[in-house]
């Protein structure tokens, strides 16, 4: 068996994923009244990439945790 040093955090986001993450951070947007391409809204889409990669992986989970960052 092969053993490797890669953590999960490091694993690359696909195509699907950030289709997923995307319609999360804009459905927060439109909540709150957001640009989607404001410094704002740009430090949510890292908050959830980074719950995603964490192992957040429910769409509405993604999106209470979002709402109550803001």
């Amino acid at each position: 068996m092969l053993e490797t040093s890669i953590h999960p955090l490091d694993l690359p986001l696909f195509s699907d994923d950030l289709d997923r993450l995307q319609l999360v951070l804009e459905a927060v947007c439109l909540d709150r009244g957001l640009d989607y391409r404001s410094l704002e809204a740009e430090r949510l889409g890292a908050l959830i990439i980074q719950l995603y990669r964490q192992g957040v992986k429910e769409d509405a989970k993604l999106l209470a945790l979002a709402r109550a960052y803001l």
